[in-house]
């Protein structure tokens, strides 16, 4: 695992594979996801990876939901997914209202039973070559959090769990937790602006956690996401009209914390 400058970074890793893009935690953020759309384009994504929770939280359920349905090439079941097509959940009163409310939404839509079925198909996880793709863990790929290890003996934890049980694959994307970081058996790597670049060469084992689109919770609140190209790895942070998405989730009757907390990234 290495650092890697710009250079570096747009030359291919690896001649004839397709750049992705790993996303996760949309929450009906349309403002966000377009930006993530743009800036994709310009890069010149192949593929969209969705690690869950297209929906919950935000105001764009239907919006959002179409592009997730006719774009991404991967689009996971999240706790906000599951909580949606079969009503029971361990939610917070705001999350619960706001998946009500967009049950209601997703029903009424002109396309919603086509919707509708595509969120009920959604399936736990997914695996592309020697990557594994969930929103939760490995062990609980729906509910369960990756949290950065915050001391030595978690850390350890950590490292065990991939020696141990990172097999069958190199690299798990997950979500969930709202957070950008890579876990590798050399250490911990949380992104920044002047170093969000990384190789991780075949064979290496890594959790990496891409945080969220709609809903930061890093004390960010520029939107999150990874892209992988052959063996270069990169964390982008991008700002986006976080003004319009609160004046809609305001609009929607939804609690107002829910729009508060994207200026805090919380």
């Amino acid at each position: 695992i290495e650092h890697v400058d710009d250079g570096q970074e747009r030359q291919r890793a690896a001649e004839g594979d397709p750049m992705l893009a790993i996303i996760s935690d949309l929450h009906s953020n349309l403002e966000a996801l377009s930006v993530v759309m743009e800036r994709c384009e310009k890069l010149g994504v192949k593929q969209y990876l969705c690690l869950g929770d297209v929906i919950g939280y935000g105001p764009d359920p239907v919006a959002v939901g179409k592009i997730a349905s006719e774009t991404f090439a991967v689009s996971l079941m999240g706790n906000h997914e599951e909580a949606l097509v079969t009503g029971k959940h361990r939610f917070n009163p705001h999350a619960a209202q706001a998946i009500d409310w967009t049950r209601k939404e997703i029903k009424a839509a002109a396309n919603g039973d086509k919707l509708w079925k595509w969120f009920s198909q959604r399936k736990p996880f997914a695996v592309k070559g020697q990557l594994l793709m969930v929103h939760g863990s490995i062990y609980d790929p729906v509910h369960d959090y990756v949290d950065e290890p915050e001391n030595p003996v978690e850390a350890q934890q950590m490292i065990d769990t991939l020696n141990k049980d990172f097999s069958g694959f190199d690299i798990c994307f997950a979500g969930h937790n709202h957070t950008p970081f890579m876990a590798t058996t050399v250490g911990i790597m949380v992104p920044h602006d002047a170093h969000n670049v990384f190789r991780v060469p075949k064979g290496h084992k890594a959790y990496v956690c891409v945080g969220s689109v709609g809903q930061p919770r890093d004390r960010d609140p520029r939107l999150s996401f990874a892209t992988l190209d052959g063996e270069t790895l990169t964390f982008h942070r991008l700002e986006y009209d976080r003004e319009t998405t609160k004046r809609k989730i305001r609009a929607a009757g939804m609690n107002e914390f829910l729009a508060e907390r994207l200026d805090e990234g919380i």
